[in-house]
C-alpha cells in the first residue's frame, strides 16, 4: 500500500484531520527516527497511533534466480527475456485443453525458464512479451523440470509485469551477451540461443513437413561449416523460403539459433520463431 493510499484510509477513518495535518504527523514521525523511516513504514506506524488499521500486503519473496530453491511459492523473480518459445497446448486431467508458453531471463545471477500457464501462455500468443524486455514475475512457484533444472511457473495467481519502471535496465545483462558468436567445434550441448558465422557446403533441400499440431510447414535442410568443423541446420517457416535462394559458397550468419540433437543423436541446430538468416557474402558468377 502507497503512502497516498494509507493517507486516504486514515482521513476515510479520522474525518477530523485533514491532508496537510497527516502528512505533517508522517513527517514529525520519519524526523523523530532520523528520517530512517521510509514514507511508507512512518505513514503505517501514525496510522496505528490514530487506531486505523492498515491491512498489510501480502509478502512477497523477491530473490535473484541464483538464490532459488525448488519448493519456494509466491516468489517475485526480474529479469530479462533472452528467449520465447512459442506457446503449446496440453490435455488436463478433466480432458480439457490449456495452453502453456516457455521463455528464458536472466539478472546478473544466471538464467532461469519460466512456464506460463493457460491465461498467462496469451502474453507470447499476442506477442506482448517480446525478446529484450525486462519483465517482473510475482506469486510464481519454484519446481524441478525433468532435465534436474530449476523453473519457475506462473499460474492462476502468477502475474507478469512487463517493463516494470522500477527495473533499471542497467541491472540486468544486455542482449549481446546471449549472443556472442561462437564456433562450431565450441557447439557441445543442446540449448541457445547461439550465432554462428559459416559457409553453405551443401545444397539446402527444401521440405513440406507436417508437425504434432498437424501443421503443415517447410523446411530447409542444409550443412554449415567453418575453419572449426560442419553442422546440419533446419530453417524453419520463413527462414526456409530464404534459403531457397542460397547457394553452396554463400556466407552467412545464423542469429539465435538453438542447438539440438537430430539423426543418429548428432547435434544440430535449428531455427526458432526469433531466429535469422544474414547474408554476408555470395560465390561470385
Amino acid at each position: 500500500m502507497s503512502l497516498e493510499e494509507i493517507v486516504e484510509r486514515i482521513l476515510s477513518f479520522r474525518p477530523d484531520l485533514t491532508h496537510e495535518e497527516v502528512l505533517k504527523m508522517i513527517e514529525k514521525k520519519k524526523k523523530g527516527a532520523e528520517e530512517f523511516f521510509t514514507d511508507e513504514a512512518a505513514a503505517r506506524i501514525v496510522a496505528s497511533e490514530l487506531g486505523v488499521e492498515i491491512v498489510r500486503e501480502p509478502f512477497r519473496l523477491e530473490v535473484m534466480i541464483q538464490d532459488l530453491v525448488s519448493g519456494l511459492n509466491d516468489v517475485t523473480v526480474t529479469g530479462r527475456v533472452i528467449t520465447i518459445h512459442p506457446a503449446q497446448t496440453y490435455i488436463r486431467p478433466d480432458l480439457t485443453e490449456g495452453r502453456f508458453a516457455r521463455l528464458f531471463i536472466a539478472d546478473k545471477s544466471g538464467t532461469l525458464k519460466v512456464i506460463l500457464w493457460d491465461d498467462k501462455a496469451d502474453l507470447v500468443e499476442a506477442r506482448k512479451v517480446e525478446q529484450g524486455q525486462i519483465i517482473k514475475v510475482s506469486h510464481g512457484y519454484v519446481r524441478e523440470g525433468l532435465d534436474g533444472k530449476l523453473e519457475l511457473h506462473v499460474g492462476l495467481r502468477g502475474d507478469v509485469q512487463i517493463s516494470p519502471p522500477d527495473a533499471l535496465q542497467s541491472k540486468y545483462p544486455p542482449m549481446t551477451r546471449f549472443m556472442e558468436k561462437i564456433k562450431v567445434a565450441e557447439i557441445r550441448e543442446e540449448g541457445g540461443p547461439i550465432t554462428v558465422e559459416g559457409t553453405i557446403s551443401t545444397t539446402p533441400t527444401i521440405r513440406e513437413v507436417v508437425t504434432s499440431r498437424n501443421e503443415r510447414v517447410t523446411v530447409a535442410f542444409f550443412e554449415l561449416r567453418d575453419e572449426t568443423g560442419k553442422i546440419g541446420v533446419s530453417a524453419w517457416r520463413t527462414l526456409a523460403e530464404v534459403m531457397k535462394d542460397l547457394t553452396v559458397g554463400t556466407r552467412i550468419k545464423i542469429k539465435n539459433a538453438y542447438v539440438r540433437k537430430g539423426f543418429a543423436d548428432q547435434l544440430e541446430l535449428t531455427s526458432r520463431t526469433f531466429t535469422s538468416i544474414e547474408i554476408l557474402s555470395q560465390p561470385e558468377k
